[in-house]
């Protein structure tokens, strides 16, 4: 009977304390990749070899995590260029146009399947929807 008003009360102690348990591997990949990957990246890059390195919680209960990754290139910059040519729209054309020179400015020529590798900390909070980047909060 002893043991587990002990047991129950450290559990309730524990409760209290707001004591959460990192995040997984999976949830840190699942994060980071989306961040990476938004606003149509996702049809440029693909997101391979990801890697947890280190990981600390801190004190106000966020998590730093420290990873590294690869991003691969689905299409090299000509073949990129030629189908965002292929347009017949004036100002879709313009519109391809910026793009392309943004790709062109971000990572120089590029062919299909050459990698960049990434090695980064990042911050994750707990929310009421699991863990999250910070950044997505502005938090950073």
């Amino acid at each position: 009977m002893r043991n587990l008003f002990i047991i129950a009360l450290l559990t309730f102690i524990m409760s209290l304390s707001g004591c959460t348990s990192p995040p997984s591997s999976e949830d840190i990949k699942r994060q980071i990749a989306k961040h990476v990957l938004q606003d149509g990246r996702d049809k440029i890059f693909i997101f391979e070899n990801f890697q947890k390195i280190n990981g600390l919680a801190t004190k106000d209960g966020s998590y730093i995590v420290e990873v590294s990754y690869e991003l691969v290139f689905r299409k090299g910059l000509n073949e990129l260029t030629h189908e965002l040519n292929t347009t017949e729209s004036p100002l879709v054309a313009l519109g391809t146009g910026l793009e392309i020179m943004t790709q062109l400015l971000q990572y120089g020529q590029f062919e299909a399947g050459e990698r960049l590798p990434y090695h980064e900390k990042h911050q994750l909070v707990k929310t009421e929807q699991g863990w999250r980047l910070a950044s997505d909060f502005n938090l950073d």
